[in-house]
């Protein structure tokens, strides 16, 4: 457990992270705060290591773009979902937009983004273990953030992806494509637009703990 700004944050405990890291972002160095083990995955991992041993493995920014390994190797992330594991892709550009996950998605080459850090969030799925455990999410988590509340949202997906939250901007149409949820063999696998990458070195508290719960998913 980490307190930030005065906000308790709970993890699961040992939990181990595989990050591969794309255009590059300080996503590890915020989850270390929170007493996680972070590895850092090379090419050599995502070719041949064993993605086993991680309870999940995260996917920095613009990994498609800039991971020729990763676009290669994508199977392999899949498998490791199926097996178990939880994998959770975070903004991509549409280099993504080429059906990486293990269901249908359309992200088109103009993809929605929603600019307005305040802008109102609708949790859509309040009863989904990502709002409950370790830390009770509410839409009071949402308060806080900067700069925006992501970029490069889905257009469309399969209906076996559950979409879990709902925002946009003013004349916008609602936008629910930015954190998509699926289970896929024994594993779950998670797209998310929204921008921790910017929330968590500021230190803001909600998305703190909405990772949080994410990253736990496994336990």
């Amino acid at each position: 457990t980490y307190t930030l700004s005065g906000v308790d944050v709970k993890t699961a405990p040992d939990l181990k992270v595989g990050y591969i890291m794309g255009s590059g972002d300080d996503v590890p160095a915020s989850l270390e705060h929170l007493g996680v083990k972070v590895t850092s995955l090379g090419p050599t991992d995502v070719a041949t290591g064993n993605l086993s041993k991680y309870d999940v493995i995260l996917l920095g920014v613009r990994t498609y773009a800039a991971r020729e390994d990763l676009r290669t190797y994508n199977n392999r992330i899949l498998d490791y979902v199926k097996n178990g594991g939880v994998v959770i892709v975070q903004y991509n550009t549409p280099e993504f937009d080429h059906n990486y996950g293990p269901y249908p998605y359309v992200m088109t080459s103009n993809p929605e983004e929603v600019t307005d850090e305040t802008s109102k969030v609708n949790i859509l799925a309040p009863s989904n273990p990502v709002f409950n455990w370790p830390n009770k999410i509410t839409e009071k988590d949402f308060s806080g953030w900067v700069e925006e509340r992501g970029s490069k949202w889905m257009q469309s997906w399969d209906s076996k992806y559950q979409a879990l939250l709902e925002t946009h901007d003013q004349g916008q149409q609602p936008q629910k494509g930015g954190f998509l949820y699926a289970k896929y063999g024994k594993g779950i696998y998670i797209y998310n637009a929204y921008a921790f990458y910017r929330e968590l070195p500021e230190g803001v508290p909600g998305a703190y703990r909405l990772f949080a719960n994410m990253i736990s998913l496994p336990k």
